[in-house]
């Protein structure tokens, strides 16, 4: 059976350790065995209150894109599992086992600049995910050319 994770966005009112501490605390007292794990995201460079709200508006289009491509990929996935039996444990984010990845996330600086301005970061997510979806069409075109054959 997979793994399955939950990924929490919480507001910081003071102190992210302190708020850490205060979630791990709760949770341990409801469901002991449950693991928790921290994504350490930094302060990203938001500009002013114009260009958030415009941001706001691209986010919503981009958040439907970016899920479309989530399912695609995970539809992939299972075609691909079940016509060769693969396992989803042998799948890979950068060369890194997915269960790795999400455990001990972090950020890539070199990839994701935290002085760019927020709307270049999400353009940049945004490029890498439509360049992921043109891949899974090319490989949706040859799995199709092997069932023809």
């Amino acid at each position: 059976m997979a793994t399955r994770y939950w990924v929490v966005s919480l507001p910081v009112p003071n102190s992210a350790s302190t708020l850490w501490n205060k979630l791990q605390e709760e949770i341990s007292k409801h469901s002991f065995d449950t693991p928790l794990y921290r994504f350490n995201i930094p302060n990203l460079r938001v500009g002013t209150l114009d260009s958030l709200l415009s941001l706001s508006d691209d986010l919503v289009k981009s958040n439907n894109f970016v899920e479309g491509v989530s399912h695609k990929i995970r539809r992939q996935i299972d075609d691909l599992e079940r016509v060769s039996g693969a396992v989803t444990s042998s799948l890979t984010v950068d060369g890194v086992p997915v269960d790795s990845y999400l455990t001990r996330f972090a950020w890539d600086e070199a990839r994701y600049p935290t002085m760019s301005p927020l709307k270049e970061t999400v353009d940049g997510i945004h490029g890498q995910v439509a360049k992921i979806e043109d891949d899974l069409k090319v490989i949706h075109i040859s799995n199709a050319d092997l069932d023809i054959i």
